[in-house]
């Protein structure tokens, strides 16, 4: 099974009645429970010095989980390329960018 991204996260139940307006109301819930927004923190430069970063170039066809399963062995670790990279999905990438791909994976969701 693949690292969750949510393991440090809180749930709660979300009941305001503001988002109940715009969001229940169409689903015919009340109240429904959510992960808390993340507080993330990135790499530092000392620590990324000490793993194989490789650049890549983002292409029309390119997705982060194909790039993530050729990479890693797995698609559901897209998410990592895509925080490593400070994006927080590939509609963040364009075509002509340089991204990292980090290298040993256990290393980067040891600090994760």
């Amino acid at each position: 099974m693949a690292y969750s991204r949510y393991g440090k996260t809180e749930i709660f139940l979300n009941d305001d009645k503001n988002y109940k307006n715009v969001f229940f109301r169409r689903r015919g819930i009340n109240e429904t429970f959510q992960y808390e927004f993340p507080f993330l923190s990135y790499p530092t430069n000392e620590f990324m010095q000490n793993l194989i970063n490789t650049p890549q170039v983002w292409k029309a066809t390119d997705k982060l989980y194909n790039i993530a399963n050729e990479a890693y062995g797995s698609p559901e670790y897209w998410w990592v390329i895509a925080w490593y990279n400070k994006r927080a999905s590939e509609a963040e990438f364009k075509v002509g960018d340089i991204y990292i791909v980090p290298q040993p994976l256990s290393e980067v969701l040891g600090f994760f």
